[in-house]
């Protein structure tokens, strides 16, 4: 009998959890009906990039044999380049998707790593105040006197220009942007009165930060995530076009447009194709980054 219960209430636990969500989904949709539309077309452009091999029958870095081949060209041996063919044969569809997924991976790391990096510091700058703090600022002011893309330039240009060294370029851009706004943030939090219970208490300072200060201070983080993911496939691809970024034969959509530039006038849809996927992506991140915040802040947050 007692199991019996367990069961139903599982059950019943099971179907409200279904319930709300199915609420939430509907509520979502009407109050931000673009950034609904947004996480779908993201949501299919990471499943196609994810499952890239399976949607196409061609490999990325191998040629079939007809260069420069328009829209709908059909394959030598099997298939049909939907997309053409790049200057060396090389299927352009196949090569678009799995070049989303070096974009896709930049757009999503460096800002998460970009973020937590200069969250923590401003969190921790504000915590403590005095010449912590100082120290803090005056190597934030430092970073962001200096564009984004020509730090980005600079270290890739040191390190080499391969993936990882990429998204440290990237984050270390992004970071000093995410320690100003998150210190304004946890300035507030500092003096809230659980915060000055948790020191009367005896909590440590590491304590404080980790389990209040950084938890109370998701919304924030998380909106800046959302918006940077497009922010950073914009650098990305400005590396690769410039020539500094990923380097062949790994593809990704800024070193696709470098290598079509010289064609456009003929093949334009080899230009076309990969910027198309950057505005994509990076529009629909910021729409859905933008009904975030709106959904996140209570000063912005409309009555349900």
């Amino acid at each position: 009998m007692g199991q019996a219960g367990i069961g139903i209430a599982g059950a019943v636990q099971r179907r409200s959890f279904g319930q709300e969500l199915k609420t939430f989904l509907v509520r979502f949709w009407r109050r931000y009906p673009s950034a609904s539309v947004a996480v779908v077309v993201l949501s299919i452009v990471v499943f196609a990039t994810v499952f890239a091999g399976i949607i196409s029958p061609f490999e990325p870095n191998k040629a079939y044999g007809v260069r420069l081949g328009g829209l709908f060209e059909p394959g030598k041996n099997f298939g049909i380049h939907f997309l053409g063919t790049d200057t060396l044969g090389r299927d352009l569809f196949t090569r678009v998707l799995v070049g989303g997924r070096v974009s896709l991976t930049v757009g999503l790391i460096a800002p998460t790593v970009g973020i937590t990096i200069g969250a923590l510091a401003g969190i921790t700058g504000a915590y403590f105040g005095g010449l912590t703090d100082l120290i803090i600022q005056r190597l934030t002011d430092t970073l962001m006197a200096i564009p984004s893309l020509v730090m980005a330039m600079a270290i890739t240009i040191s390190l080499g220009f391969n993936l990882w060294v990429v998204i440290l370029a990237i984050a270390v851009g992004i970071a000093p942007y995410a320690s100003r706004l998150l210190r304004s943030h946890a300035l507030v939090l500092r003096s809230m009165q659980y915060i000055e219970a948790s020191r009367a208490i005896g909590a440590t300072n590491q304590r404080i930060i980790l389990r209040h200060l950084v938890p109370n201070s998701w919304a924030p983080w998380i909106v800046m995530l959302a918006v940077n993911i497009g922010n950073a496939i914009v650098i990305e691809a400005s590396l690769s076009y410039l020539g500094i970024g990923i380097a062949p034969p790994t593809s990704s959509w800024g070193n696709l447009l470098i290598r079509a530039a010289s064609y456009f006038t003929d093949n334009p849809h080899l230009v076309y194709a990969p910027g198309l996927m950057i505005t994509i992506v990076v529009l629909c991140s910021n729409i859905f980054g933008d009904a975030l915040r709106d959904m996140l802040d209570p000063r912005l947050r409309g009555a349900d």
